[in-house]
């Protein structure tokens, strides 16, 4: 007896069997599908942080936000320090790493209107030159604030596409004259528009649209609605790869500096270290439910080496003839192994499929229960795939050593004599 003919008579039992084989790679199928889902909705899950960092300029910055009130003594303390353009230039000269600093100041849902009497209620962004090139934000026509807007707070300004769409629907809002009243009884300011950004879509930290969004010049902000001269926030764009920690704690004791060492008007975030969270919360339920799996795959592996038992003691006299015409001991130990072998790899091809499906399944009903995502990547990655085929394999040999063991020691005479 050949070694391909053992092999051979091990893979045609599996097809005289097919409800019982099926049986018994469900537990295989369910376990390497869970796990394929679970990796393809979470690395997709990656796709979306990274695509939601790089809209708000990346991952190689940090930001100063103002803190107007403290709690002191359980009382609510206002603070008296604010930020300046001043502070931006020195954090820029003195502090090594760093690229160029963004001031801004904004305030949500003011209402826009046009001569036409169309309106919007836009995200309102008083920011410099740099903003366009540091938030990665193209133009779709025209162009962006300059140096020459900021230095004379010039009264122009630069529309996002949701928000040149609600004003001048299809026409071009370039040269185009909109108003803008910052407080109720304050006198509407005129802003001439001077370019239109590419969309960007939904903030999903906050839930509101990025294309609904004015941006005029810090100076005409500060000068021409509020009267104030100060900043609300800084974000700080380092170079690529270089250590957040000694930046920021350099351009902490600049501001410190420059500030009287009041250190309770500000506080800072990191994008990055949102990111960097996200990740470990990512890697920890991934060994909860890796762990659940692989219980459930441990499990199904009994299951198959009960069946390779089973499925011995149904051919014990087979085993006895076979021994007597010529076959040896390992062309009877491959014809079991090979039986539990195929049926672990076709659990483990088949949850390939299955978690494919699964994958998308649940892709379809996440876009649902968040309706703010327009489409949920899924990410099946080739070392995931062949690990899952590996792993298949793994098992099939674990558990059907023993079975193929057995029915290899049988003696001839003894599995003659057995009556099945």
């Amino acid at each position: 007896m050949k070694l391909r003919d053992a092999i051979a008579a091990g893979t045609s039992h599996l097809s005289q069997n097919r409800l019982r084989a099926g049986l018994s790679i469900l537990g295989i199928f369910i376990g390497i599908a869970s796990v394929l889902c679970m990796m393809a909705i979470g690395d997709g899950a990656k796709l979306f942080v990274v695509a939601e960092v790089d809209k708000l300029g990346g991952e190689n910055q940090f930001q100063f936000t103002t803190r107007y009130a403290i709690f002191r003594r359980g009382r609510r303390v206002r603070t008296k320090e604010r930020f300046n353009l001043g502070d931006a230039h020195a954090i820029e000269a003195a502090c090594p790493g760093v690229l160029y600093v963004l001031p801004k100041n904004e305030r949500y849902r003011m209402r826009v209107t046009s001569r036409h009497g169309s309106e919007t209620r836009a995200f309102l962004e008083g920011v410099t030159a740099d903003y366009a090139a540091g938030m990665r934000w193209e133009l779709l026509e025209g162009r962006f604030l300059t140096e020459n807007d900021t230095a004379h707070a010039l009264q122009v300004c630069v529309l996002g596409s949701e928000a040149a769409t609600d004003l001048f629907g299809s026409a071009s809002p370039l040269g185009q004259e909109v108003k803008v009243r910052y407080y109720y009884r304050q006198a509407p300011v005129r802003f001439r528009v001077v370019g239109v950004m590419v969309q960007r879509g939904l903030n999903l930290r906050f839930g509101w649209s990025l294309d609904n969004v004015m941006a005029i010049p810090l100076t005409t902000y500060q000068e021409r609605l509020t009267g104030e001269d100060y900043i609300e926030r800084l974000s700080v764009f380092t170079e690529p790869g270089v250590a957040m920690e000694p930046i920021i704690a350099s351009a902490r004791a600049v501001i410190l500096k420059r500030h009287r060492n009041q250190d309770n008007f500000f506080t800072y975030w990191i994008p990055k270290g949102t990111h960097q969270q996200l990740a470990r919360i990512e890697k920890i339920i991934k060994i909860a439910l890796g762990g659940i799996a692989g219980f459930s795959l441990f499990v199904s592996g009994i299951g198959i080496m009960n069946i390779c038992l089973v499925s011995v003691g149904e051919k014990t006299r087979e085993i006895g003839l076979r021994k007597s015409v010529g076959a040896r001991r390992v062309h009877i130990f491959w014809q079991f192994l090979t039986e539990s072998i195929c049926l672990c790899f076709c659990g483990g091809v088949l949850g390939i499929a299955g978690g494919w499906v699964a994958a998308h399944g649940m892709a379809r009903l996440a876009v649902r229960i968040v309706p703010i995502v327009p489409e949920w990547p899924i990410v099946f990655s080739v070392p995931w795939l062949v690990i899952s085929v590996f792993f298949s394999i793994f098992m099939g040999i674990t558990f059907g050593v023993y079975p193929a063991m057995r029915a290899a020691r049988l003696a001839p005479i003894d599995a003659l004599r057995t009556e099945n």
